[in-house]
């Protein structure tokens, strides 16, 4: 009975360094977790500020479809008149008129040739023009 009674003691002295191993390896992993929660919250706070940072550099695509498409119309062809545009964009003269003084106003289209013919001037696509359409991936 002395054998089985220190077999027993020792299979429980077994169990209890096998419990404090275990003990051990949770608190290690629990220090390794809370390092890696760490470090994942600073990885998302510097992943959100660098896409504030592209967001604040990346060129604001500030014109409507309309203008846009007045725009890549012109690059694709210069020296239509308001009529042509107007009828290429489907709006009224009047339409395309407002987008033409706005893209004139800021000097990204402007008169085709050196004559203009009051009524019958034709436009051309400016070099800011191309610069807008090129840094907002549409040419």
């Amino acid at each position: 009975m002395a054998t089985t009674a220190t077999l027993t003691k020792d299979v429980i002295d077994l169990f209890n360094q096998k419990v404090e191993l275990l003990e051990k390896q949770v608190a290690t992993l629990e220090q390794e977790n809370t390092a890696l929660k760490t470090q994942n919250s600073n990885l998302k706070a510097k992943l959100y500020d660098l896409e504030q940072e592209l967001t604040r550099l990346k060129p604001k695509d500030d014109l409507d479809t309309q203008a846009l498409q007045f725009l890549q119309i012109l690059a694709r062809q210069s020296g239509l008149r308001i009529e042509q545009i107007a009828g290429y964009l489907r709006v009224s003269k009047v339409r395309a008129e407002y987008h033409r003084d706005k893209l004139k106003g800021a000097g990204l289209i402007g008169y085709h040739g050196g004559v203009v013919v009051i009524g019958a001037e034709e436009y051309e696509l400016r070099s800011k023009g191309r610069e807008y359409l090129a840094a907002h991936g549409h040419i």
